[in-house]
């Protein structure tokens, strides 16, 4: 079976140029050698202004080589939210773990933390809802009454909350200390997460340099219908979505970034093929895989439509982002 495939765009697609996509099936076949560990991190959160404070929890995966007593080495940390009716465990706990260490495993790529978050206030208490509908109770502006302030439960209570517990670039959790690392901190969601991903480029600009929205488009600040098919997705013109991903550039102009999308097959989030190519076209992007002069990627695989893939777009983003 060959490792890597090349998959490209259909005539008449909406893409007006090849993707590269590159699959590494060790991941599912292969055993690794050097196993990293996951820790659970509990915080808790008010940041939603209904006068409740949350008691959540999030999973840090830390790579093989991690060295808790060796101060001197530093890792990016890589944020991920999974999608509608998933939880935080799915990579972190069970047979679904090795995955990771088979990325890092493999010697090919820098070994960074990864954290896995939830937008759902407490998934274990509303299991049957979550899995039934996705419809559980929920902070990223899906469950009505309770405001979308996702951003800012991951900037002000997770990111203190497990940069400071590991060998990470961040020693001051204020404000401007989380501003001043954002180089070091990438955020990707899986669907519903990447629409929220997407999100976080708007609202958490300041505090990440790098975004790997994955099978998920661009839906402002809209909140989608929950459950699915309850209602009509919402539609949104090419300026509106412009307006809206280059609203922090224009705010910042000085600050880089860089967005590594990617979806699955042909069947797969449609629109968010349709947004890349728009979005590839507009003056503040640069389309290529070199960090120091492209700031957007976009790949295509031939996967269907599941958040258990997602360690092989990894295998694609870890490869590019982070390379300062």
């Amino acid at each position: 079976m060959n490792e890597f495939r090349i998959v490209r765009t259909k005539p008449g697609e909406v893409i007006p140029y090849e993707t590269v996509f590159e699959e590494n099936t060790r991941l599912r076949t292969g055993v690794p050698e050097k196993l990293g560990k996951v820790e659970r991190v509990a915080y808790d959160t008010a940041v939603y202004g209904n006068g409740k404070t949350y008691h959540k929890y999030a999973y840090v995966y830390l790579p093989w080589c991690y060295d808790a007593q060796d101060k001197a080495r530093k890792y990016n940390v890589f944020y991920f939210q999974h999608g509608n009716t998933c939880c935080p465990e799915m990579f972190a706990v069970g047979g679904n773990q090795y995955m990771f260490d088979m990325l890092f495993d493999s010697g090919k790529l820098d070994a960074c933390i990864i954290v896995f978050v939830t937008y759902y206030m407490d998934p274990w208490r509303d299991a049957a809802e979550r899995c039934r509908t996705g419809g559980a109770e929920a902070g990223d502006g899906w469950t009505p009454g309770i405001p979308a302030a996702f951003d800012r439960e991951i900037v002000q209570d997770v990111i203190p909350a497990v940069e400071l517990r590991y060998n990470t670039y961040l020693e001051d959790a204020s404000d401007a200390g989380i501003k001043a690392t954002r180089d070091h901190r990438a955020f990707s969601g899986y669907s519903r997460g990447s629409a929220w991903a997407w999100r976080m480029f708007h609202h958490a600009f300041e505090y990440f340099r790098w975004y790997c929205p994955t099978s998920g488009g661009i839906s402002c600040d809209t909140p989608l219908p929950m459950p699915p098919g309850s209602a009509p997705f919402p539609t949104f013109t090419d300026a509106e979505i412009a307006d809206y991903i280059t609203a922090p550039l224009k705010a910042h102009p000085d600050l880089p970034f860089f967005i590594y999308a990617a979806c699955g097959g042909m069947r797969d989030t449609p629109n968010m093929r349709r947004q890349i190519a728009m979005l590839s076209k507009l003056s503040p992007f640069s389309y290529g895989a070199d960090p120091a002069k492209n700031n957007l990627l976009f790949a295509i695989s031939d996967y269907y439509h599941t958040d258990y893939l997602v360690p092989y777009y990894l295998w694609n983003y870890l490869k590019v982002i982070f390379k300062l």
